[in-house]
């Protein structure tokens, strides 16, 4: 099958968008389809986002071919007259868009294609078009004709098919779930789980990776931990961005410094290190579309603590796989010394049940079953 993927989130060499687009596209290929990748790059939200702009050229990076196309506002150019002169939308047999712009992108050029499926993957970004004024304002209606012409709608995370069926009167019929997954060989082996299971480290290790930004509120942690009865604990914080001065700042007021560890921006795989001798991740983030670092924390035998009611809610199973908690520093605080006292038989089975997840929907798994869920809603 020939697939077209359509999104300003698929990674060039050198980018900083996340990879987890690219993991689709990578399986899909290895599954024998032949994969190519329109990149419509809104240049404002670029430079905002302090991220590298591309010359608009053609790319081809792991055997794919990516159009990248540079644009004011992706949505509102016509696609048709960036493309090069020899792309046929009829030489592909389904086009999957990511993000609003990939969306209305995607719109635009199938038009009227007969035959050719095209289908919406929901994200954050989605919810935040269609509810905050100003994106309401000017695209929200556009975004609705999409997801009215769309052939069916994944949407990233549970919450995210919950939000998208209350704003959108045509996602009722036509959504499902297509979550992320990790390799399975990155998953520790069973003795890693047992041995983490039988014994929690003194002091508690506790650990966050995150970009510091205000939504991903990372504060709450410091603030819950301050509160908690657990005092033999150490909180690593993997990550930086705008809050670290004021996030250190606190940890002074609060007096616990020798207790928090700033990390800063770490290679993934030094991460992966640190999370392998760390006790309990907690991120509590809002606005996220899924969230790959708790399965990664996961992979390392973590017990997981997430956002309620966002995110990736719902695959964490809050007391069976792992715990869900409001971004709210009391509740936090009673969580986590209620995660310290588990008995370690049920750290056990929390811990083995994630390990379980993480195999039965590596990344290989989950892009096997994104496919096979286009073909059954569009039949």
């Amino acid at each position: 099958m020939r697939i077209l993927l359509i999104t300003d989130l698929y990674p060039l060499e050198g980018s900083k968008e996340p990879i987890t687009i690219k993991e689709f596209a990578k399986k899909w290929q290895e599954a024998g389809h032949q994969v190519d990748v329109i990149r419509p790059n809104f240049i404002l939200n670029t430079i905002v986002r302090k991220r590298k702009l591309f010359p608009e050229k053609t790319y081809t990076e792991d055997g794919i071919t990516i159009y990248n196309i540079n644009c004011i506002t992706p949505f509102l150019f016509n696609i048709k007259n960036k493309l090069p002169k020899d792309f046929q939308i009829g030489n592909y047999n389904l086009v999957i868009s990511h993000m609003p712009s990939g969306a209305l992108c995607a719109m635009k050029l199938v038009g009227k294609c007969a035959g050719i499926p095209y289908t919406i993957s929901v994200h954050a970004s989605d919810i935040t078009v269609l509810t905050k004024p100003l994106y309401k304002f000017f695209f929200a209606k556009k975004l609705q004709k999409a997801y009215k012409r769309a052939d069916a709608i994944s949407a990233r995370s549970y919450m995210l098919a919950e939000k998208i069926k209350e704003l959108s009167p045509y996602a009722a019929n036509k959504t499902f779930i297509a979550p992320s997954g990790i390799d399975s060989n990155i998953v520790e082996p069973m003795e890693f789980f047992e041995q983490k299971a039988a014994e929690k480290n003194q002091p508690y290790i506790i650990s966050t990776v995150a970009k510091l930004i205000k939504r991903k509120n990372v504060d709450l942690i410091i603030k819950a931990l301050y509160k908690a009865k657990l005092d033999n604990y150490v909180l690593r914080i993997m990550g930086d961005g705008p809050e670290m001065e004021h996030l250190k700042n606190l940890v002074k007021d609060l007096d616990i410094e020798e207790k928090i560890i700033f990390e800063g921006n770490l290679p993934n795989k030094e991460v992966l290190i640190k999370l392998r001798l760390s006790d309990l991740f907690i991120l509590l983030s809002t606005g996220e579309t899924f969230g790959m670092a708790y399965l990664e924390a996961a992979s390392r035998a973590n017990i997981i603590v997430a956002t309620k009611h966002d995110g990736i809610d719902g695959i964490v199973k809050d007391g069976q796989n792992g715990f869900t908690c409001e971004p709210d520093a009391e509740k936090l605080a009673d969580l986590i010394d209620k995660i310290y006292d588990l008995p370690r038989e049920e750290v056990r089975t929390i811990l083995l049940t994630q390990r379980k997840y993480l195999l039965d929907n590596n990344s290989t798994e989950v892009s096997k079953k994104y496919l096979e869920k286009i073909q059954a809603t569009i039949n």
